[in-house]
């Protein structure tokens, strides 16, 4: 502007502004001010620095596409660290259970995801069941999710009721994180004769009970999600399983899935297609038959969440304590 080079003029000295250019866009300014020799610049002066103006546009916007790729490949590196941190906690070896099997499931859809599923068996006999969803993606939503796996393992020894460990929890993460963080946890404890579960819903995505006579159940007594206030209440409800209950514990990515023409796959969907399957495939089977389901639903459009599933299914119990396996289907790789 005007008045802009009037200062620049009057109070700076400058006699010469000689623009740093590439492709059309002005990177910068080289100021100048009086010649030394005391004479005016000449065309020929100003037709040489704006070639070298134009020389060290290219050389700066060479260097800050350096500095950019760097920068870049530093991400990179980070995210690929925290994606195999992640994937470590997440894609552990679920030990052998009494009288039930567990599959599960963990697709993030970045690099690294907000969904969190754990399986921890306790001295006992009985065994933790824990699915979440936190708020958000990337690293800090995988750093809240490793901070949910390590309360839960530091309280899954002395405290039995799922809901008293969630309303724990749940300070920890009022106190611990970002106002605009937090997470739906559901949490379960299967006895050790695997004959009975309490449960705790913290807003998380109803898990369905599937009986083998047809009967259905939606898991709901709880109480709100986690990290939005310091105390919470929690209810907490109580399961009676029987030999060839299924369970199915999901996340938003499953039951959300949208494809082309915005239509939801949703959780009534989700459950009739599972009650439709041969009664005979085990957890793994049910859940490679779900996400093939959600990716027909998909279509050809990426998933835009986190899907994670996890399916327990009750076995039966023969004499002296030892669990017959039921007749299993091929599964084959997704």
């Amino acid at each position: 502007r005007r008045v802009d080079r009037e200062l620049l003029v009057r109070k700076l000295g400058i006699e010469l502004m000689v623009p740093l250019r590439w492709r059309n866009e002005t990177l910068g300014m080289v100021l100048l001010g009086e010649k030394i020799t005391g004479t005016e610049f000449t065309s020929e002066d100003v037709a040489l620095l704006n070639n070298l103006g134009s020389q060290m546009g290219v050389s700066l916007q060479n260097a800050l596409l350096l500095r950019d790729r760097v920068k870049v490949a530093r991400i990179e590196e980070e995210l690929n660290l925290a994606h195999q941190i992640q994937q470590t906690f997440l894609n552990g070896e679920i030990p052998p259970l009494p009288r039930c099997e567990v599959h599960a499931v963990n697709l993030p859809s970045r690099q690294v995801g907000g969904d969190y599923y754990d399986v921890v068996p306790t001295p006992d006999g009985s065994f933790l069941v824990a699915i979440a969803d936190v708020a958000g993606k990337g690293v800090p939503a995988a750093l809240l999710s490793s901070m949910l796996q390590a309360a839960l393992r530091t309280q899954a020894r002395s405290v039995e009721s799922p809901a008293e460990i969630l309303r724990n929890i749940n300070a920890l993460v009022y106190r611990s994180t970002a106002v605009h963080q937090f997470a739906t946890f559901f949490l379960a404890r299967v006895s050790p004769d695997g004959r009975r579960m309490a449960y705790a819903n913290a807003g998380h995505n109803w898990p369905a009970v599937l009986r083998k006579n047809g009967e259905r159940e939606w898991l709901k007594t709880g109480g709100t999600i986690l990290g939005i206030m310091e105390d919470v209440a929690m209810e907490e409800g109580v399961l009676s399983l029987t030999a060839g209950d299924v369970l199915v514990f999901y996340t938003d990515g499953i039951s959300e899935a949208t494809n082309a023409e915005g239509e939801l796959y949703t959780e009534d969907r989700l459950i009739d297609f599972v009650a439709a399957l041969p009664p005979a495939l085990n957890p793994e089977a049910i859940a490679v038959s779900i996400l093939r389901e959600i990716e027909r639903h998909l279509g050809r459009l990426e998933a835009q969440d986190d899907r994670t599933l996890v399916v327990l299914r009750v076995q039966e119990a023969a004499r002296d304590g030892i669990v017959t396996d039921e007749p299993r289907e091929e599964v084959a790789a997704l």
